[in-house]
């Protein structure tokens, strides 16, 4: 047992801090509860098929970011333009849907567009601190009804008036009332949003990224958190104790609030108030080509899953020749027990209908992924909560790092370049 770092969880976060902290030659344990690192960011192999765990996708804002990219994976970088599509009333229009309603019922679009004025007029006088409010005063009653409300529905699992406008400005792309009109009455070229391009591996799926990190940072596997013992600066973790200087925990926040000892009253119950939804992901390989673009977005209820993405679209060596691969994405609420074989045999026969699996191919790979901490809910408790956690940690030498670790909607550069900050201020 000897005092230095020690970072819990050797995924993206995880490993991208020990890549860092390599250069300014810091004394490190990077522990991980399995035999692999990654996380969620790994991938894995069926078949000569490769799947991540969701959609892993490297959407690159920061110059940082893009040259940090380019650091670890060389040439092995693809840059896609995003081909993204709302499938609702039986068309599939461009994302987002909100600037994009040419095509659908004429009813519909004057109904979207009107409310859409209407709540133009209004707008400074919202209190926009709750979701539904935020998007009533951006787009009005038509494109919630229709869209907004029914998507996030499905995907959060909560109930929606209680959810907050905090985690939208980044993920949900801004429209101005010129850009919904416009898009009602013709098909758009423009790009909305932060990943209307984003980048991915030529070969290994997001395990290219993880590979990267790993030609730098060591890893201890089976070496999962059991204990946090704040007062002696120790943990206890596949059967070892470690003593350390700094602690960082990318785990997710209640995860880490489990194993922490002797916790102040007042900060078990910030842990208690955080709230989460489950997602499922099926990987599905078939034989025969597929429907255009990347990734679809499904708001009705008739369809079990909120999204579906073409894996083999991203990278040629995804999928074997003459096959497709997909991942169908399902959330719940923590508790709700799924009908993995209800929403399977849903899933396949309308992947069918919709034209992503052509008549008569044979299905090759069917694969359910479990992540029971999916999405932070980002209810009225959660800002307050977590900031006391993290103050809190902070005061006893222990950080929070990562998608998970600080408990917000994030997405992978942010995890790199927040690792790479972290990293320079352990350093110095």
């Amino acid at each position: 047992m000897e005092n230095r770092i020690v970072i819990m969880g050797a995924g993206l976060s995880g490993l991208a801090l020990a890549y860092n902290l390599e250069s300014c030659k810091k004394d490190y344990a990077l522990l991980e509860a399995k035999n692999k690192a990654g996380g969620l960011c790994a991938s894995y192999k069926i078949k000569d098929f490769t799947f991540d765990y969701g959609g892993h996708l490297l959407h690159l804002n920061a110059k940082r970011g893009l040259k940090m990219a380019q650091k670890l994976l060389g040439k092995n970088i693809l840059l896609h333009k995003r081909r993204a599509f709302v499938h609702i009333y039986g068309r599939d229009l461009a994302f987002p849907f909100q600037n994009n309603l040419y095509g659908l019922d004429e009813k519909i679009v004057s109904e979207c567009v009107n409310e859409a004025l209407k709540a133009y007029k209004e707008k400074d006088k919202a209190d926009t601190a709750l979701f539904k409010n935020w998007a009533l005063a951006l787009y009005g009653k038509g494109i919630c009804k229709h869209f907004m409300f029914p998507y996030n529905q499905k995907l959060w699992q909560t109930d929606l008036g209680k959810l907050t406008s905090d985690w939208c400005g980044k993920f949900v792309p801004a429209s101005t009332l010129e850009d919904i009109i416009k898009g009602a009455y013709a098909q758009r070229k423009k790009d909305f949003g932060y990943n209307a391009h984003f980048f991915y591996p030529k070969t290994g799926g997001s395990q290219a990224l993880v590979d990267a990190l790993l030609k730098k940072a060591r890893v201890k596997y089976k070496a999962a958190v059991t204990a946090v013992d704040l007062k002696n600066k120790t943990i206890a973790a596949g059967g070892k104790t470690y003593g350390y200087d700094k602690l960082v925990s990318t785990l997710p926040l209640p995860l880490l609030g489990c194993a922490l000892k002797d916790l102040p009253a007042n900060i078990k119950k910030d842990f208690a108030a955080l709230k989460h939804n489950s997602v499922y992901v099926l990987n599905i390989a078939a034989t025969g080509k597929t429907k255009d673009g990347h990734w679809y977005y499904f708001p009705e209820d008739k369809y079990p899953f909120f999204r579906v993405g073409v894996q083999s679209s991203f990278a040629k060596d995804l999928a074997i020749g003459g096959s497709s691969s997909f991942y169908v994405e399902f959330a719940a609420a923590p508790g709700q027990k799924p009908d993995f074989e209800v929403w399977q045999k849903t899933a396949l026969a309308q992947l069918k209908e919709l034209g992503f699996i052509e008549t008569g191919a044979k299905i090759l790979v069917k694969n359910w992924v479990s992540i029971p901490q999916a999405y932070p809910i980002y209810d009225a408790k959660r800002k307050e909560a977590v900031e006391n956690i993290a103050n809190y940690l902070r005061g006893q030498g222990v950080y929070l790092l990562g998608r998970y670790g600080a408990w917000e909607y994030s997405f992978m550069e942010k995890s790199l370049l927040d690792a790479a900050d972290l990293a320079l201020e352990i350093c110095q």
